[in-house]
């Protein structure tokens, strides 16, 4: 990881500024009720113990926020609810969060790693293929979105050489 960067276990701290990185991009303001407060924001997403969230800190200040859902069962985690920070948007905090939920999930023996994305959300879909994603084939597509509120693109990590 860069100098300066550290991926931390997400502690409820900052959970209003997280909610705030969100509400401001068209791509993840939808994962935000309206009229609720940021706490419980957090805590639903986080309420499942098979989800984890963490943020990536920048010398010691949160620059970007997501989580890993796992499947120990079916040793696959997917990367989710990743958000950076507006003002550090562009400076590859995106790629080094995806990169380090990757390797925490490799190092839990998850080898199969996904995540799923706005079709029209190209600066993302570029910043997860620079983190080693690959888009999906059209029929795993298609079945991964059967039963979700849009419908995605999905990528997953490449297997390491």
């Amino acid at each position: 990881m860069a100098a300066g960067l550290r991926l931390v276990p997400y502690d409820g701290a900052c959970a209003a500024r997280v909610v705030a990185w969100c509400a401001a991009s068209p791509f993840s303001s939808e994962w935000v009720p309206a009229a609720t407060a940021p706490d419980a924001v957090l805590a639903g997403w986080l309420e499942d113990p098979d989800i984890t969230g963490f943020l990536l800190l920048r010398s010691g200040v949160p620059a970007a926020y997501g989580e890993l859902w796992l499947e120990p069962d079916d040793a696959e985690a997917e990367l989710a609810h990743l958000v950076v920070d507006p003002a550090e948007r562009r400076q590859g905090l995106g790629r080094a969060l995806a990169v380090s939920l990757v390797d925490r999930a490799r190092k839990g023996g998850l080898t199969n790693v996904f995540l799923r994305v706005h079709h029209d959300n190209e600066v993302a879909i570029g910043c997860y293929a620079s983190a080693g994603f690959a888009r999906c084939s059209h029929e795993d597509e298609a079945e991964f979105n059967l039963g979700q509120p849009a419908t995605y693109q999905w990528m997953q990590h490449r297997a390491e050489p």
